[in-house]
């Protein structure tokens, strides 16, 4: 992790901010030498990443995991001296989840452990399931007629739902430095409105096709009329060619809607191993056993907030954060206990150092990101501003709290390694010398250049949403 993130943000904190401002902002070197002692021989951030991915690992929304982790960081932020450290509900999410444990076996011809995880939100199995594997392509099922072929089903089958994954090499490495050429590149594209590389806050699906083309049925359907008819379990191949399982599911909002079938996400080249013996006509037989449990009693998911107080200018506010929460197979390291132990670095520095800042810092760690931004979206809409619930007309006025005007500026991170080596502006050039100034400092850790454009999918479009400057 390099620390050169959390001297860029605590410069940012630490300075004058004046969104107008034209003239050359003013650099405090004696603040800034500050911050790079300690931050270069007295970080945390690494042990601040190591409790939210070794000790609490997966922080589904408004999980066991995600509601501990919030609770800690709240601690945290209390032993660091700042104050008005609060979880924070947002507003209703739905039922929270956990995997509570998974074993997936092949069985016969050979044995072998297989990598899987569940969906997140998939119920468990019924106890230990032995069952032979069945392949149906969910993407031939095109009517009910199609479904009553299928029949008769083997109780306890394992119904495998779409063709063996085509995996290619790769023979880039695997992490990828921008050159000066890229960075030079990207800070002379104006980037159209959202048309940065977008990431996080995972948007909805496109559309399945219109006119008279054939469609086939919704997976949801074609997953229950099998389970009614007696198979168990229902595995797609995991995406990505580098052996990483991505796992994801459909959140649950009400505690009456159906749970949904025990699911699996399995790494795709098991799930290719086990589609090429069937296609030798050779049998196939797994052993699941799947527990997970539902947490219904309390359907909001919450933000971790604290407060460095300001002085004289005390009743404006700078904000700084990323989300907390990740999904459900991993430790969300870099999406985003990155961000996250950044945020919790910076204002940690700024307590160590004995700055007074003028205006009040306010550090967010959110809820709900990968469900859609939820967290900041929420807190957005309780503490400054909401847009009316009729109409799809982005212009619409929008209705406005007290705290909206005395907001000057938020400043996100999300899913990151390495330096930050640049910012992108939002379209907004009004702040572009105040950021020229702000990064002088910086320039020996190859902080270096500003984008014009807007990058997209994640928790700074909150605040960028309802006219809020956030980057």
């Amino acid at each position: 992790m390099k620390l050169c993130r959390s001297l860029l943000m605590i410069l940012i904190m630490v300075s004058i901010f004046s969104l107008s401002a034209v003239a050359q902002e003013p650099v405090y070197w004696d603040v800034v030498q500050k911050i790079r002692n300690e931050g270069f021989n007295n970080s945390q951030v690494m042990d601040h990443v190591s409790w939210m991915t070794d000790v609490f690992g997966p922080r589904l929304a408004n999980s066991p995991s995600y509601l501990e982790a919030a609770e800690w960081a709240k601690k945290r932020f209390e032993e660091l001296g700042l104050v008005n450290a609060e979880v924070e509900a947002w507003g209703e999410f739905g039922i929270g989840w956990r995997n509570d444990y998974t074993s997936v076996h092949m069985m016969t011809p050979q044995y072998m452990p297989i990598i899987a995880y569940p969906n997140s939100w998939s119920s468990g199995t019924n106890g230990k399931v032995t069952g032979n594997v069945v392949y149906v392509n969910y993407s031939e099922i095109m009517s009910q007629g199609d479904l009553e072929a299928l029949m008769p089903i083997n109780r306890n089958a394992i119904i495998f739902t779409a063709p063996k994954r085509t995996l290619s090499p790769n023979f880039n490495a695997e992490a990828v430095r921008r050159t000066q050429e890229d960075l030079d590149r990207m800070a002379l594209t104006n980037l159209s409105r959202g048309g940065g590389r977008g990431r996080g806050g995972r948007g909805g699906r496109g559309g399945r096709g219109g006119g008279n083309t054939p469609q086939p049925l919704p997976g949801n359907r074609i997953t229950q009329f099998l389970h009614e008819n007696g198979a168990a379990v229902f595995v797609s191949p995991g995406r990505g060619d580098d052996g990483t399982v991505y796992v994801f599911g459909r959140r649950i909002r009400t505690k009456d809607a159906p749970k949904p079938p025990a699911t699996l996400t399995m790494a795709a080249e098991h799930y290719n191993r086990i589609m090429r013996v069937l296609e030798k006509g050779i049998n196939v037989e797994m052993e699941v056993e799947i527990r997970t449990s539902f947490h219904e009693e309390d359907l909001n998911d919450y933000n971790v907030v604290a407060e460095i107080p300001g002085s004289d200018l005390a009743h404006e506010l700078v904000m700084l954060g990323g989300h907390f929460d990740a999904t459900s197979s991993g430790t969300g390291a870099t999406d985003n206990a990155s961000g996250s132990a950044v945020a919790m670095e910076a204002v940690r520095i700024l307590k160590a150092i004995g700055v007074q800042p003028r205006r009040t810092i306010r550090v967010a760690l959110w809820g709900g990101e990968e469900s859609g931004l939820l967290g900041s979206r929420g807190y957005v809409a309780n503490h400054f501003a909401s847009r009316p619930t009729m109409g799809n007309n982005r212009t619409m006025e929008i209705v406005s709290t007290a705290n909206y005007d005395n907001f000057a500026g938020y400043f996100n991170m999300d899913n990151g390694t390495g330096k930050f080596r640049g910012v992108y502006l939002q379209g907004n050039e009004l702040v572009r010398p105040i950021f020229t100034e702000w990064m002088k400092p910086f320039r020996d850790l190859e902080m270096t250049h500003l984008a014009p454009g807007n990058t997209g999918g994640t928790d700074h479009q909150s605040f960028d949403g309802i006219y809020l400057p956030g980057w």
